[in-house]
C-alpha cells in the first residue's frame, strides 16, 4: 500500500467507509415499513427511502394528525427570515434588482399569514376542483411550504454523511479525467457539482463565489457551475416526486435520471451562448491557484483525498449542528420566496393566460416526445411556470388523472432547467459573481427546451410509449 495512505488512522478509514454508507443508506436504499397511526392519522405500509419515511412520520406528528403545529413552525421560520432581511437590509436592498426580489420575499410572508390564519383575498381561499377540492392557500401551504420545512431539515441531518467524510472527495478524483473534456471544468468542480445537487443551490453559489474569489476557478467556470449544476436539492426532489405521485414507485429511477439529464444538458450548455462566451479568466487582482492534475494512480489518489477529508472531519453531531445552523437562513429565504412565487404563480395560472401563452413555445417539443394530446397544454404551461417557481409544475399534476409520463416530466424539467425567479436568482445575485440577469434568462430557455426533450425520451425509456 502507498505510504501516504498507510499513515492515516484507523478512525479515518472507519469514517470514510461506515459514515459514508450511512449517507448512502439514508438517501438511496428502499426500506419496507409497516402501516402505522400517529395522532389519529394512518400511514399506509410502504417501501421507500429512509428520508421519506421520516418525512411521513414528522408530517403525521406535526400536521396530518390531530396535533397541527406545522403552519406556525413555517410562519416562525419566515419571520426569522424577515428579521434577517431587515437587519442585513444594506445587502438585500443594495441595488434595484435585489430590492425587487427582497420585496417579493416580504410579500411572501404576507401570503403566508393569509394561509396560516385563513384571511386575505377570497381568491386565495376558494376551493377548486383542479386542486382536488383545496384552495390555493391550503394547496400551497400543505403541498409546498410544510413539505419544504420538514424535508430540507431532515435531509440536511444526513447530508454530512455524504459530504464530510471523504466520499465526495474520493469520487471527485476519479471523475477528474472526464470533467475537462465533458464540461470544460476542473476536476475539483466535481465535488461542487455533487455538493450543490445534494445540498442546495445556495451552497453551490456560495462555494463558487469563494473559489472564484480565491483564484481557484475562472469567471466562466464559476458561473457555469452556478447556473448549470447548482440545482434543487434532494429534499426538493423528494417534494417534487411526492407532489407528482412518483415517490413511492419510481424514486430511484427519478433521482438518477434527473441527475443524468441535468449533466447531459450541461454538456451542451457550456458549448453555446451565453456560457461559451464568458471570459475564461481569473478574478482581477487575484493570484491564480488552479488545481494540479493527477497523471496516474487515480485510485490511490482518490483514497488519499478521501482519507484526508475523513481525518480532518469533525464528529457527526457537530457536523449536523453546523449545517443545520446554516440551513435555517437558507430555508427561511426559500419559504419566503416560495410563499410569494407559488401563490402568485397559482393565481396567474387560474386567472390569466400568461403562462399558457409562454407555454406555446414548448408545445412543439412536447409533441416531439409524444406527450398525449390532452395533456400537452398543461405540460407546456407547467414548463413555462417553472420559471417562476420549481414546485408549481408538480402541483399541476398532483390531483386528477395524468399519465405517468407527464407526472414524471413535471418533476424533472424544473430541476434540470435549474434557473427560476423564486429564490435561485436572488441567491446567485447575492454573491460577487459577475453574472448577468439576461444571460440567466437565455440559459433557462435553452435548458428548458433541452429538458423537455431529454425528460420526454427518458419517460419513454422508463415507462414505455405514451398512449
Amino acid at each position: 500500500m502507498d505510504t501516504e495512505i498507510r499513515k492515516h488512522s484507523t478512525t479515518a478509514y472507519l469514517k470514510l467507509i461506515i459514515l459514508s454508507l450511512v449517507g448512502i443508506f439514508a438517501f438511496f436504499i428502499d426500506i419496507p415499513f409497516p402501516a402505522y397511526t400517529i395522532f389519529g392519522y394512518s400511514v399506509n405500509a410502504s417501501s421507500t427511502i429512509l428520508l421519506n419515511h421520516l418525512t411521513n412520520i414528522v408530517r403525521a406528528l406535526l400536521w396530518n394528525g390531530s396535533f397541527k403545529i406545522m403552519p406556525y413552525v413555517v410562519l416562525a421560520i419566515a419571520v426569522y427570515g424577515l428579521i434577517d432581511l431587515v437587519i442585513r437590509r444594506k445587502k438585500f436592498f443594495s441595488n434595484s434588482l435585489n430590492t425587487v426580489f427582497s420585496t417579493m420575499r416580504i410579500i411572501g410572508v404576507v401570503f403566508l399569514v393569509f394561509m396560516v390564519f385563513g384571511i386575505g383575498p377570497a381568491a386565495m381561499h376558494e376551493t377548486r376542483d383542479a386542486l382536488n377540492g383545496q384552495s390555493i392557500a391550503a394547496f400551497v401551504l400543505n403541498g409546498v411550504l410544510i413539505t419544504i420545512s420538514i424535508s430540507i431539515p431532515l435531509a440536511t441531518c444526513f447530508l454530512p454523511f455524504l459530504l464530510d467524510y471523504g466520499l465526495m472527495e474520493y469520487i471527485g478524483v476519479l471523475v477528474r479525467p472526464i470533467m475537462r473534456p465533458l464540461f470544460k471544468l476542473p476536476g475539483r468542480a466535481a465535488i461542487l457539482l455533487v455538493t450543490a445537487n445534494l445540498g442546495n443551490f445556495s451552497i453551490g453559489h456560495i462555494a463558487c463565489d469563494e473559489e472564484y474569489a480565491g483564484g481557484m476557478m475562472t469567471e466562466r467556470e464559476a458561473i457555469v457551475i452556478s447556473t448549470s449544476f447548482s440545482t434543487a436539492s434532494i429534499a426538493f426532489l423528494m417534494m417534487l416526486a411526492r407532489n407528482s405521485r412518483i415517490m413511492e414507485d419510481h424514486w430511484n429511477a427519478y433521482f438518477w435520471s434527473c441527475f443524468l439529464i441535468t449533466f447531459v444538458i450541461s454538456i451542451v450548455g457550456v458549448r453555446v451562448f451565453p456560457l461559451s462566451k464568458i471570459k475564461d479568466e481569473f478574478k482581477p487582482g487575484v493570484t491564480p491557484n488552479p488545481e494540479k492534475p493527477y497523471k496516474q494512480n487515480l485510485l490511490k489518489a482518490a483514497l488519499r483525498e478521501g482519507l484526508d477529508k475523513a481525518e480532518a472531519s469533525q464528529n457527526p453531531g457537530k457536523a449536523i449542528g453546523h449545517i443545520q445552523k446554516a440551513t435555517v437562513a437558507i430555508l427561511a429565504s426559500i419559504i419566503m420566496g416560495a410563499g410569494f412565487s407559488t401563490s402568485v404563480g397559482m393565481l396567474l395560472y387560474f386567472y390569466t393566460p400568461i403562462f399558457q401563452w409562454i407555454g406555446y413555445i414548448f408545445r412543439p417539443f412536447m409533441w416531439l416526445v409524444q406527450i398525449p394530446a390532452n395533456e400537452i397544454a398543461t405540460a407546456s404551461t407547467g414548463a413555462a411556470i417553472a420559471l417562476l417557481e420549481v414546485t408549481i409544475p408538480s402541483l399541476l399534476v398532483s390531483a386528477g388523472e395524468w399519465s405517468v409520463h407527464v407526472r414524471y416530466m413535471m418533476a424533472v424539467v424544473p430541476v434540470s432547467a435549474i434557473i427560476f425567479l423564486g429564490s435561485f436568482i436572488p441567491s446567485i445575485l447575492g454573491t460577487n459573481l459577475p453574472v448577468k440577469f439576461s444571460h440567466m434568462m437565455i440559459v433557462w430557455l435553452e435548458r428548458m427546451i433541452l429538458s423537455i426533450i431529454a425528460a420526454g425520451l427518458f419517460s419513454m425509456l422508463l415507462f414505455g410509449i405514451p398512449g
